[in-house]
């Protein structure tokens, strides 16, 4: 299998053919991408529209969206989108997570009823592949949208400053090193950080199987 070492992965989706989502992983900031329901009826649409125009059964493969590449396949009951920053469709990586996906949850797609949450075991097989095909380290890393520097800091909310300065001290930390640097109670440190990452002010990569925290100062 070929290696997309150069390729930036910003999500991966799992859609039924009706555009819900079954499950979804994101390895950069969410504030990039569409959220979940916009984005399944999105495509939804634009397949029946491919098809249209086509005047024949055609699947639209691909689609560009504010400098990022949309790679779209089919696998029976499913369909598998892939996030990235080339228009290349990297083909190696959408097959093996659409035909894992199938080969692990095939039986209970085909059930008239089904809870969604049956599905969560898959993130860590998306996991799985892409360290095998893409790999991880700093490189791959999307720096966040908005700079963390003084000013921004304590325009922030209060409850906030003290979670944005410890990693403005350390650059980049998991929760345990911000934790120690702020002073502040684990728990308080994740719900901080899930906070400025939503706001662009953050980024996160793995290293080791573990969440690391960064900024751009």
């Amino acid at each position: 299998m070929e290696r997309w070492d150069s390729t930036i992965i910003y999500a991966v989706y799992v859609l039924t053919e009706d555009g819900k989502t079954l499950i979804s992983e994101h390895f950069q900031s969410t504030e990039d991408i569409p959220n979940e329901v916009l984005l399944g009826g999105l495509f939804t649409a634009l397949q029946s529209m491919a098809k249209d125009m086509a005047k024949q059964d055609t699947e639209m493969k691909s689609v560009e969206i504010e400098g990022l590449s949309y790679h779209i396949r089919s696998f029976g009951l499913i369909r598998i989108v892939l996030v990235t920053n080339v228009p290349k469709t990297p083909e190696d990586i959408i097959q093996t997570l659409g035909l894992r996906f199938i080969n692990e949850y095939g039986d209970i797609l085909t059930q008239a009823e089904f809870n969604s949450s049956v599905f969560s075991p898959f993130k860590d097989t998306i996991q799985d592949i892409m360290k095998q095909l893409v790999g991880y380290d700093e490189s791959k890393s999307i720096k966040p949208s908005k700079r963390l520097n003084t000013g921004e800091i304590f325009s922030l909310p209060h409850h906030l400053q003290a979670t944005a300065l410890a990693l403005v001290t350390l650059e980049e930390g998991t929760v345990s090193d911000i934790a120690l640097e702020s002073g502040e109670e684990t728990e308080i440190i994740e719900k901080n950080l899930a906070t400025l990452k939503e706001k662009g002010f953050i980024g996160t990569k793995m290293r080791k199987k573990k969440t690391v925290y960064f900024c751009t100062i």
